[in-house]
């Protein structure tokens, strides 16, 4: 690579020369010998192969080329000073990137609601999305794919740190005419003998083992049947009577929009009350962007769990 024709300190000379008008005027406001401010000038004029100054008793005048180059001049100098204070508020935290992964059973705009705060305090820091379900979020999180995972907090590693966001409250999707469905509330014992119906972005894992620690001590083998689909389609198939579905509470109001008075939905108690989904926000404490270490001292100081 051939050496660039001009260096900072000789593009800091030709605009101080050109502000204070004169070569001993441009050395005072350095705080340098002008004999070093002038072999500056002299070393870039030469390696241009263009005279940027003509020097008179008076001062120093820029030629036409030299104006063209004060211009330049002043551009670079003031893209290398904003990259300069761009860089050092990205080494603090307060400029850069921050990529979160969130599962895909959590609500839209559940997360963003928590980070409104911070966003509006830090608007020179961009967060990126991405979703899937909880053990490949951790995963990618465990190889620095992404800098925080919102799953829930079930089988976490001890090695990353954890704090608690909100809870969720479980409830059963059954089509209207399903012999339970006039009931205002059921237990899972009432529900031993029903096909659960479970899809990939929803919390599959944890509403498995949930359904396993709630029936699977009974003489009933609990029926569970796994789909490559989206909860929506989930839905539609609990319509069709294939079975009934598990969903989180805060979901509802989109299932009733989509699917209107089609699906009834229960609650469901036993001697512990109801069940839920426990929600928290992790991240590796090793992690060395200086944005997520802000945003972990963040979520710290604003934990929303009582």
């Amino acid at each position: 690579m051939r050496r660039p024709p001009f260096d900072l300190w000789q593009l800091l000379c030709v605009r101080a020369i050109a502000e204070q008008g004169s070569i001993h005027g441009a050395a005072r406001f350095l705080n340098t010998r002008q004999s070093a401010v002038s072999r500056s000038l002299h070393n870039l004029e030469e390696r241009l192969n263009v005279r940027l100054f003509t020097r008179s008793p008076a001062g120093a005048t820029p030629t036409a080329f030299g104006e063209e180059f004060i211009l330049w001049t002043q551009m670079i100098l003031d893209n290398v000073a904003g990259m300069n204070a761009r860089a050092r508020r990205t080494g603090k935290g307060e400029n850069g990137q921050i990529s979160i992964g969130i599962q895909t059973c959590v609500l839209p705009g559940r997360l963003s609601a928590f980070t409104a705060e911070f966003r509006a305090t830090h608007p020179d820091i961009i967060f990126r999305y991405s979703e899937g379900t909880g053990k490949r979020l951790v995963r990618r999180l465990q190889r620095g794919q992404i800098d925080f995972a919102v799953v829930t907090r079930r089988n976490l590693t001890p090695v990353l740190r954890v704090m608690p966001l909100w809870s969720d409250r479980i409830v059963a999707a059954l089509s209207t005419d399903h012999p339970l469905a006039t009931r205002r509330e059921i237990s899972w014992q009432d529900l031993r003998h029903e096909t659960f119906l479970i899809g990939r972005d929803n919390a599959g894992h944890d509403f498995k083992e949930l359904i396993r620690r709630k029936l699977g001590e009974t003489d009933i083998h609990p029926r569970i049947r796994h789909h490559d689909i989206g909860s929506n389609r989930v839905v539609a198939l609990v319509q069709n009577k294939e079975g009934i579905a598990l969903l989180p509470a805060s979901w509802l109001p989109l299932i009733r929009d989509q699917h209107g008075h089609d699906i009834a939905i229960m609650e469901i108690r036993d001697a512990g009350g109801s069940s839920h989904l426990e929600f928290g926000i992790v991240w590796r404490p090793d992690n060395e962007n200086p944005c997520a270490q802000s945003f972990a001292r963040y979520i710290e100081a604003h934990q929303p769990w009582p």
